[in-house]
């Protein structure tokens, strides 16, 4: 499963190495993005999700992300459609615009990204190196946030915003997480619903 935004088809096509931060780049005006779209494959190497990737997760005592979010506002949109037939496997925090994105968990910078569906996007590995966290449609990024940079539960990353496929209307945080392989291949993994991090039984 390829872990950018698919919200809408998107417009980049994943590298195939991390190295270091690149100045991000969106499309020119009125280019419509033209890759299919975002499914999850079959025969993938990813077992499925199990309680065990829960309980590991709830063992990091992961924050939400966005500051002054409490666990009874979030709503469950894992599993909502997006394009009418393609899974969401995010959770969507909605917040003002402006409000201050937190590393939800210690970890390290895999990629700073911007595309038409996700907009201004960072991806962070957990400590473990098992566990890659994304923050999507920002506003903008922290000052001098880069990739390889270790940051800490808590600290700031970002602004909430609309970049991207959002509506401008409703910012909010895209927040996901997947379970990974291979860090280099930031962009792939089996998707995790945050929500049951915080909210499952």
């Amino acid at each position: 499963m390829s872990f950018v935004p698919a919200d809408v088809n998107s417009y980049e096509t994943a590298p195939t190495s991390v190295g270091p931060a690149a100045p991000v780049t969106v499309p020119p005006s009125g280019v419509s993005p033209s890759a299919p779209p975002l499914v999850r494959t079959t025969g993938s190497a990813f077992p499925p999700v199990t309680a065990a990737d829960l309980e590991t997760l709830r063992a990091h005592h992961l924050i939400i992300p966005a500051q002054g979010v409490t666990a009874d506002k979030l709503i469950d949109s894992f599993d909502d459609l997006r394009g009418g037939t393609r899974h969401h496997e995010a959770l969507d925090i909605m917040s003002p615009r402006g409000t201050p994105v937190l590393s939800a968990d210690d970890g390290q910078i895999l990629k700073l990204h911007n595309s038409v569906a996700g907009g201004l996007s960072i991806y962070i590995a957990d400590t473990s190196q098992r566990y890659i966290m994304l923050y999507a449609h920002l506003d903008h990024y922290r000052p001098g946030l880069a990739a390889g940079q270790v940051v800490k539960k808590g600290e700031l990353i970002g602004y909430v915003g609309s970049t991207g496929n959002a509506s401008p209307a409703a910012p909010h945080l895209h927040f996901a997480v997947a379970r990974s392989d291979n860090m280099k291949e930031w962009w792939k993994g089996t998707p995790i619903n945050p929500f049951l991090v915080w909210r499952g039984k």
